[in-house]
């Protein structure tokens, strides 16, 4: 690598973090937007199984939703502090169904800060017929 690229790369990145977003926004509001969420999706011959990790955060403020073969995960809170400060955080994410789910039964659970949505799978009927030949 060249020297003054490196260099140059360098000042960009430590003029970066000195007059990054933070620096403007202090003082003003304190907003937490898209906050984001790490998910594992597993999938077992059962079920598919999607973990998403969210510490600290209230499950009443989430939902989880199945509409147009997609299951959608949220979150959505606001909250003020005892200085007025208010604070809001919220996420999406959307995972496309398989075709061989039972969207009827899906279940979720919130423990220990993962919830965790489970999504059964169902073996696709056959639209097989036997024909008695005459």
């Amino acid at each position: 690598m060249y020297p003054l690229t490196t260099r140059a790369r360098t000042q960009r990145n430590l003029l970066d973090t000195l007059f990054g977003d933070d620096f403007f926004n202090f003082g003003t509001t304190d907003v937490i937007d898209d906050y984001s969420v790490r998910a594992n999706v597993s999938t077992t011959d059962e079920e598919y199984r999607i973990d998403v990790v969210a510490p600290g955060l209230n499950k009443e403020d989430m939902k989880v939703k199945v509409e147009n073969n997609q299951i959608h995960v949220s979150y959505d809170n606001e909250n003020t502090d005892k200085t007025e400060r208010v604070y809001y955080r919220s996420f999406s994410r959307l995972w496309k169904l398989p075709s061989d789910t039972d969207a009827a039964n899906i279940r979720a659970d919130y423990k220990q800060g993962i919830l965790s949505v489970f999504v059964p799978r169902e073996t696709p009927a056959t639209n097989s017929i036997d024909i008695d030949i005459k």
